[in-house]
């Protein structure tokens, strides 16, 4: 994956948050939002993302929100 898609996966991420702490949004609609054509394409950047530390899963698998790293990161 780009880093341009991770970006403006992030960034969706950011705009569909409600406060500067964050609420949790479903991955999948995320995805869907910025063009990703499957599920799978989705799963890949959120495992990336993951593992960076910029995300975090909610108690729904599909949930996830930003962390600080996260935001730290669309600030760069």
């Amino acid at each position: 994956m780009s880093n341009e898609t991770i970006g403006k996966y992030l960034l969706k991420i950011q705009e569909k948050t409600i406060d500067d702490q964050g609420s949790y949004v479903d991955m999948y609609k995320i995805g869907e939002d910025i063009g990703l054509v499957d599920k799978i394409q989705t799963d890949h950047i959120v495992g990336i993302l993951l593992k960076d530390g910029y995300i975090i899963n909610g108690r729904e698998n599909s949930k996830i929100k930003l962390t600080k790293e996260g935001y730290k990161r669309l600030k760069k």
